[in-house]
């Protein structure tokens, strides 16, 4: 086949024009290659816990596969796992949810985002998204043919949730809010006051609300998560987000959740026969096992995190020229400087990586406009790498610090 003919027979679909490769995989794929040749690398860019998985959940699902549970499942999961899953809702967050109609087992948070907007976006219509923010609202709206709606957050106000920012960013175009709480990157917990004052804002609109709840147990220092879909004016218009990856350390088993009224879920649903099917069988009885009887290792690993957390903050109060938002929640540290501090994010992550084999995410990723001079830092490693890389930034800053000194 010829150059021409190739090209031309590979022309993408229009939607995948403003569709950019993650840049936080970006970084990794670097790091990896470095790691490949014999280097040290001081992980930072990835939001993975660095734990095992529970063992109950492992031996449910072996148990699974020995019992020959290896066929297709409900469209919608197992109804033992929507089970669990609707109880530890009702637990957790003081929500409530019918298994057999208002929950879907999905693979991993972000197939719960994109069947949320694929249901309910499309061409004409707006999704507000604070930012900065996961780089994958933005590329799932667009891949649903809506518009983002960046809406800049203030570093200044610690990257607050700014629902005044949101009310002014509402058009009759708007079909949906997104918020993430805690937030990732800036770790970042909406108040009950934020979330109340968001469903008055929300009243007057048809607007949905897509509550990114992936974080909502990994919370410190006794702040505590405010559920959206807890709210009587908000629960009818809230699909809510969450999985196992994050507070369980499941990660690589693919599985999530979204939860929401009947309304809500059964257009999720149809989407969801027509692309994935079902999730994996015989890992959801690990799942369900994990919910059910894992809640003292998921307790010591969030323990683990604030610890993190707390030594993490330390450090980084003594490093010249940046800003620390107040990571309450998730397990990311979103630092801020000046231009005169230190060179623009990308850059700045591509130096970190090579003089000092430390990998972190440029804020571009999360904002490409306001994220210019930002990273993000996960904490999600062993405290010792931690120490060490932060120690590593430290240094890289102090001694950008020190040439603009002396220029």
């Amino acid at each position: 086949m010829t150059t021409t003919a190739a090209s031309r027979l590979s022309r993408m679909a229009d939607r995948l024009e403003h569709i950019k490769p993650s840049p936080i995989r970006a970084i990794f794929d670097k790091a990896a290659a470095l790691e490949a040749a014999g280097e040290k690398i001081y992980h930072f860019e990835i939001g993975r816990p660095d734990f095992d998985t529970p063992q109950v959940a492992k031996d449910a699902a072996v148990a699974s596969l020995s019992r020959g549970e290896v066929h297709y499942g409900p469209n919608a999961g197992t109804l033992d796992l929507r089970r669990a899953i609707s109880d530890y809702l009702q637990d957790r967050r003081g929500t409530t949810y019918d298994p057999t109609s208002e929950v879907i087992v999905t693979i991993g948070a972000n197939e719960a985002v994109f069947l949320a907007l694929m249901a309910f976006c499309g061409p004409g219509d707006e999704v507000i998204v604070p930012v900065p923010a996961w780089a994958h609202y933005q590329s799932c709206i667009r891949l649903a043919g809506a518009t983002p709606v960046p809406v800049g957050l203030d570093a200044a106000n610690d990257f607050r949730l700014d629902v005044d920012a949101i009310e002014a960013a509402i058009t009759p175009r708007t079909r949906m809010v997104i918020i993430c709480t805690p937030n990732n990157p800036t770790g970042g917990v909406a108040t009950a006051q934020e979330i109340e004052r968001l469903a008055a804002v929300l009243e007057p609109t048809d607007a949905l609300l897509m509550s990114d709840e992936i974080y909502a147990d990994l919370v410190y220092e006794g702040v505590s998560h405010e559920s959206p879909a807890a709210l009587s004016s908000l629960r009818d218009r809230t699909l809510v987000i969450g999985g196992f990856a994050k507070a369980f350390a499941m990660d690589g088993w693919r599985l999530g959740w979204l939860a929401g009224p009947r309304e809500l879920i059964t257009p999720a649903l149809r989407v969801r026969q027509y692309t994935t099917v079902c999730p994996p069988t015989f890992l959801q009885p690990g799942a369900a096992a994990a919910l059910r009887e894992a809640g003292r290792e998921a307790e010591a690993m969030r323990r683990e995190f604030e610890e993190r957390r707390r030594a993490g903050l330390v450090l980084l109060a003594k490093v010249p020229g940046i800003s620390v938002s107040q990571p309450d929640g998730a397990f990311y540290f979103y630092l801020t400087y000046s231009p005169d501090v230190a060179e623009p994010a990308e850059q700045l992550a591509l130096r970190l990586l090579d003089e000092q084999r430390v990998a972190v995410v440029p804020g571009t990723a999360f904002d490409p406009e306001g994220g210019t001079h930002a990273i993000r830092i996960s904490y999600a490693c062993h405290i010792d790498d931690l120490i060490e890389g932060l120690t590593r930034i430290a240094r890289a800053f102090a001694v950008t610090t020190t040439k603009g000194a002396s220029s």
